[in-house]
């Protein structure tokens, strides 16, 4: 394997373990709960100075919880936040200051809050883009359905574990000089769109909020997921406006610790295969083997991958000290240069909930 592939795998991993962080629920081991994980400032400019926005932080346990310390990721983002214990049922604050002084760019900070009780921090986000000069509606929603339009055709709403969910802001922009009203139809099961008014004035910006729930896919959605809606328009319908993905994971939090090391324990042989230097067309086997060391059944709910051209076949339940063969066949038909397939695995593992293998190769 050469550097670059070696770089490839590497940055996606660093990237995965940020998404496991970022793409949790609202509530936390059931001992607080965030009004939000995210805030996007939108579009700002260099002139508009400093930039501040609040998360809120309530106590739903039977106890005072204590936020210990906020970091951030960048000494442009400056924290504060509630020092007093915060009672059952009461709410504390952490305010976020970002600077605003860097130059105009895209940008996403992560703040890092420790709070008592916890077993892993919470990591939230603060993030925007800042222009130099202004920039038209049409300019920055680019993604049209008529007057409407978006930012871009796809976003990632992260992770959801089942039986939960998870709601997302979404900017949306009437581009055009009159106003519209605006109303949503077509909704994957297991989204709702909704906006705070369907009337939107021209030439300006609003928010809608979408939600995924896993309570409305009967648990039969795995991984990694499209949900989509059409937008109706002043009457006129446009289809699929927008996707938003979702990852669906199992749920452990019914578990003891005790109970999660116990669980089932996938120790796989290796984590990529190399198929080597191939034709264009040339069909292409592999298979990656894993032996279950836990107690419970090791199960494979579903697989991913990154590029197309690919099938697996997973195994059957692997019991306890048991093996078994994720199976993968590739075909390379209309694919050139090094290719790194990156396959996600979602699985009934405690510790492994999702496991990543990547399959390599050149296609000349």
């Amino acid at each position: 394997m050469n550097r670059l592939i070696f770089s490839i795998v590497i940055l996606f991993c660093i990237h995965f373990t940020g998404a496991v962080q970022a793409g949790a629920q609202n509530v936390f081991e059931q001992t607080v709960s965030f009004d939000k994980i995210v805030h996007d400032f939108g579009d700002i400019m260099l002139s508009d100075g400093p930039q501040k926005c609040s998360f809120k932080v309530k106590n739903i346990s039977d106890r005072p919880v204590v936020i210990h310390r906020v970091l951030t990721s960048c000494g442009c983002t400056e924290p504060t936040w509630t020092q007093a214990p915060i009672r059952p049922g009461e709410t504390g604050e952490i305010d976020v200051v970002f600077s605003n002084d860097q130059g105009p760019y895209p940008f996403s900070k992560s703040v890092t809050v420790y709070v008592a009780g916890l077993s892993k921090p919470v990591i939230l986000k603060v993030r925007g883009i800042v222009h130099e000069k202004p920039k038209s509606l049409s300019e920055l929603f680019p993604v049209a359905a008529g007057p409407i339009g978006f930012r871009e055709s796809s976003v990632s709403i992260g992770q959801i574990d089942q039986g939960l969910s998870r709601s997302m802001e979404i900017e949306m922009a009437n581009t055009s000089g009159r106003e519209v009203e605006v109303h949503f139809t077509d909704m994957t099961p297991g989204l709702t769109v909704s906006a705070a008014s369907p009337v939107i004035p021209a030439r300006s910006k609003t928010r809608i909020v979408c939600t995924v729930d896993t309570r409305h896919t009967e648990g039969e959605k795995w991984g990694k997921i499209p949900f989509t809606f059409s937008a109706v328009v002043d009457g006129k319908k446009y289809a699929k406006v927008l996707k938003v993905e979702a990852l669906i994971k199992e749920n452990f939090s019914s578990l003891t610790e005790g109970q999660k090391r116990a669980g089932a324990l996938p120790q796989f042989e290796s984590s990529s295969i190399e198929l080597g230097v191939v034709d264009k067309g040339s069909v292409l086997t592999g298979e990656f083997t894993v032996k279950n060391i836990g107690n419970d059944a090791f199960r494979i709910y579903k697989v991913d991958a990154s590029e197309g051209g690919i099938t697996v076949d997973i195994p059957d339940p692997v019991p306890f000290g048991g093996s078994g063969t994720v199976k993968v066949k590739v075909d390379t038909a209309g694919q050139s240069g090094e290719i790194l397939n990156i396959l996600t695995l979602i699985t009934n593992s405690p510790t492994r909930p999702i496991i990543n293998l990547f399959v390599i190769y050149t296609v000349k």
